[in-house]
């Protein structure tokens, strides 16, 4: 179909002479009628300045896209923005939800939005972030669907445990909110897949013995940390975070401030006798307690559990792996032991339960509900191996002394 031309023509209506203008419009040609020539003249030359400055599709324009066009006129008024403007980034906002980012630009834009989290806390997200990003190698944020995602969390729930899958759940869920935050997708998938149910699973602790040979097998660099964790109960993240300022042997107390401790609340330890022995050597005016170096803090914390008889661990460093490998086969050792989780904290809450049964100060101390510290904490060991762990004490030789269990 041709495109009708503006022009003028002479026509005769009942007789009567008129002067018709015909005119492209988005519904096709238009034709409008004059009694006088100057009239259809004024028009025509109307509509011509307009399709000379904007093109035939201003005048082609509907009177709902026109008025249209009024109103958001009148919304951006006082913005500084024009209506080509806001098109311009509206349509580049669609095609970034359309198509979606690379995984792996997203999972790096992600991990920088996390770079003011705790070193422990970066440790942990930092590999499985990589897990997710080579999941879902070479796809884009859009494609990937709530069955993808499923599909990653049912890999993980046959090579590691249900705690471990759900925690990549929350995981994925939060880059998904930090994509969609970003118009990088219209919905988080991660939300129709299946809840992970965690069991419940006894605290377990170590033996005044374990414990003991722990210590006996600790670089002097990290055992500063260590004491403070077995003995004190402070968690691997408040040790990471302290400075030697908030350490009072004289007192026998740590403060532990709000910018330390997990809950944001400020709280002080006591330091039992055995553990200022411990530290006395080592303590310092200022300064980190940990070593600044935690990939090699992990290493040698690593490297003492290996020599207390624990692992396997995965690492790069060669001294701990040849220390996990049996020498005769040359594969991995088969008496290790599995090191339970978080095993510094739970024996110095559970001990302390068992010699003071004051769980609201030991709540207090530890940053715990007295809730939590009957439930996980109390009845796991008894008065006497309370008192030989808390008696363990280096001898002058820098050893150990040693227990039997009781």
């Amino acid at each position: 179909m041709r495109t009708a031309k503006t022009a003028i023509s002479e026509i005769k209506i009942n007789g009567i002479l008129r002067y018709r203008l015909t005119y492209p419009t988005v519904d096709g040609r238009k034709r409008e009628h004059f009694t006088k020539e100057k009239d259809a003249k004024a028009k025509m030359k109307e509509i011509l300045a307009e399709q000379k400055q904007f093109g035939e599709s201003v005048a082609a324009m509907t009177s709902t896209v026109r008025a249209d066009a009024v109103a958001a006129e009148k919304i951006l008024a006082g913005s500084g923005l024009t209506l080509v403007e806001v098109a311009r980034a509206m349509l580049a906002q669609k095609s970034a939800t359309d198509s979606g980012v690379p995984i792996s630009e997203a999972v790096d834009a992600f991990m920088q939005s996390r770079d003011s989290r705790s070193a422990a806390y970066l440790r942990t997200l930092r590999p499985r972030m990589k897990y997710i990003s080579d999941f879902f190698a070479e796809r884009t944020s859009t494609s990937i669907k709530f069955d993808d995602c499923q599909q990653l969390l049912d890999g993980l729930a046959g090579t590691t445990s249900p705690r471990t899958v759900s925690h990549y759940r929350t995981h994925l869920s939060s880059f998904f909110k930090f994509c969609e935050a970003r118009g990088w997708i219209t919905s988080n998938p991660v939300i129709l897949t299946s809840q992970v149910k965690v069991t419940g699973k006894d605290t377990e602790i170590l033996t005044p013995a374990e414990a003991a040979t722990i210590l006996a097998g600790c670089d002097r660099r990290i055992l500063p940390g260590i004491v403070m964790g077995m003995f004190c109960g402070l968690r691997a993240a408040e040790i990471e975070r302290l400075d030697w300022r908030a350490v009072d042997l004289a007192q026998g107390i740590i403060t532990i401030g709000a910018g330390v401790a997990k809950t944001n609340s400020r709280r002080v330890v006591t330091i039992p006798h055995n553990a200022r022995a411990w530290l006395a050597p080592y303590a310092q005016p200022a300064g980190n307690v940990w070593m600044s170096d935690h990939t090699r803090a992990r290493d040698l914390w690593t490297l003492a559990r290996v020599r207390a008889g624990y692992g396997p661990f995965f690492t790069d460093w060669k001294e701990v792996e040849k220390l996990q490998t049996d020498p005769k086969t040359e594969k991995p050792r088969k008496d290790l032991t599995p090191w339970p989780a978080n095993a510094l904290r739970h024996s110095a809450i559970s001990y302390r339960v068992a010699l003071e049964k004051d769980l609201a100060k030991i709540s207090y101390e530890s940053g715990n509900s007295p809730g939590i510290i009957q439930r996980h904490y109390n009845g796991l060991a008894s008065p006497k191996s309370a008192k030989l762990f808390f008696a363990i004490l280096p001898t002058a030789a820098g050893n150990v002394r040693l227990f039997k269990a009781a």
